[in-house]
């Protein structure tokens, strides 16, 4: 179940602006279809949702059954952006955040001496398994963090092992991770050259890891093809990811807004969150454009955020993920009203949850006059992630080209890294 909701936004687009847009989409999705915007062979995430390799899905399960026999606890997962937020998403909303299922995860995600030194003392005479993830295996920070802990592996298991306590995730025919893993025999599943990082969480990037953890990888492909199929009509009041990009874009363009909060109401989906922010900061910030991307977890942030967000500056909306059915739940008992909470007695902490919502919803959209969208979806599961994630990839997709941007590429990324290697005193 998946449903997009404007029920509590003030500004409506109009008809006869509607009907505009909808010429525009119309236009936009004939040039998607012929291929003649910039960055659409970048979008193999669609052919690869229609066409996965059952193959593939055969030799990932087998690996992670292999890893199980040998009994291996600890798993570093190493990869940054996309080859890291998107499958951290995808594991906390079907797992959970206090998952403990063997093996654990441990994410390596950037290389701040103080975490990466803790992390060395933790597992340094352990023999932990290493999914190293880089398509071209020369980016700084897996780059630094696969030398560091497969030089403490190769210690603990010996050259001769090293091979089966590593997984590589990389480009199927060139660069240095490629190449290190051919020479060493390890295991390796290929990134295909036609999906960028932020939209690689159904390739061997996050397919991997999520069988690892126990994910049925054919539930995530069939909430993805449900996506796809409901995002193929045209019409704007039919597709709800393109209803979303037209909103976007009329806020931003129209409306003058700045910033878009999205908003959930459980830790579990905070990444998430997080997979949004990346997915719509990384495809639309350019040419000195786009919405600001912020994130809330709410009903924490209310506490800090909550008097700026009902009576601040009105030059932002919000969009609510929030899920009908709860990972688990807890029913409040209650036989006294010493704390005054007797009033909750038989209800469900995921009832409390919903009424804060509600509230929330109501104060900010009525009172505040926040325009407020909301992302509904059934359950914590691998057929709502995989729909989710197709959703939000199509809605993206038209709000880019809404934009007049490439939303595939991100050509500033490589400013920062250039003057970062100057810095360092890297020549090549």
């Amino acid at each position: 179940m998946f449903k997009f909701k404007i029920e509590n936004v003030n500004n409506r687009i109009n008809s006869k602006l509607m009907k505009r847009y909808q010429v525009t989409v119309d236009s936009l999705i004939e040039k998607i279809n012929l291929k003649v915007l910039d960055g659409t062979d970048m979008m193999g995430w669609l052919e690869l949702v229609e066409t996965y390799d059952n193959q593939e899905i055969i030799q990932m399960r087998a690996k992670a059954q292999e890893w199980k026999k040998m009994n291996i606890k600890n798993v570093l997962v190493i990869g940054i952006g996309g080859s890291y937020v998107g499958v951290r998403a995808a594991i906390d909303m079907c797992c959970g955040n206090f998952d403990e299922i063997t093996p654990k995860l441990i994410w390596v995600h950037n290389m701040a001496a103080s975490y990466i030194t803790n992390l060395v003392k933790k597992i340094q005479n352990e023999k932990f398994g290493i999914i190293i993830i880089s398509k071209s295996g020369t980016t700084l920070e897996p780059a630094v963090a696969f030398r560091i802990f497969r030089g403490i592996l190769q210690k603990n298991v010996g050259i001769s092992k090293l091979h089966k306590y590593i997984v590589a995730i990389t480009d199927k025919q060139k660069g240095t991770l490629h190449d290190f893993a051919k020479n060493h025999h390890i295991t390796t599943f290929s990134i295909p050259n036609d999906i960028g990082g932020r939209f690689s969480v159904l390739t061997p990037v996050g397919m991997f890891t999520m069988i690892l953890k126990g994910l049925d990888p054919l539930m995530i492909l069939k909430g993805a093809k449900h996506a796809i199929k409901d995002t193929r009509d045209n019409d704007i009041s039919e597709n709800s990811a393109f209803l979303y990009a037209c909103y976007r874009h009329y806020l931003f363009r129209i409306k003058h807004y700045q910033i878009e909060n999205f908003i959930v109401y459980d830790p579990a989906l905070q990444f998430v969150s997080e997979m949004w922010r990346q997915i719509f900061g990384e495809s639309e910030g350019k040419d000195g454009k786009a919405l600001f991307p912020t994130v809330s977890l709410f009903t924490t942030d209310l506490h800090s955020m909550g008097q700026y967000l009902q009576q601040g500056t009105r030059n932002f909306f919000e969009t609510t993920l929030i899920s009908v059915k709860p990972k688990s739940d807890l029913t409040l008992k209650i036989s006294d009203n010493s704390d005054k909470l007797k009033y909750l007695n038989n209800k469900s902490l995921d009832f409390v949850n919903k009424k804060a919502f509600e509230g929330t919803l109501a104060a900010h959209s009525r009172i505040g006059k926040v325009d407020n969208f909301v992302i509904e979806i059934g359950a914590y599961d691998e057929y709502h992630f995989g729909y989710l994630f197709i959703w939000l990839a199509m809605a993206v997709t038209m709000s880019g080209y809404l934009l007049k941007i490439n939303p595939f590429n991100q050509p500033g990324v490589e400013q920062y890294k250039s003057n970062m290697f100057k810095l360092l005193g890297r020549k090549d």
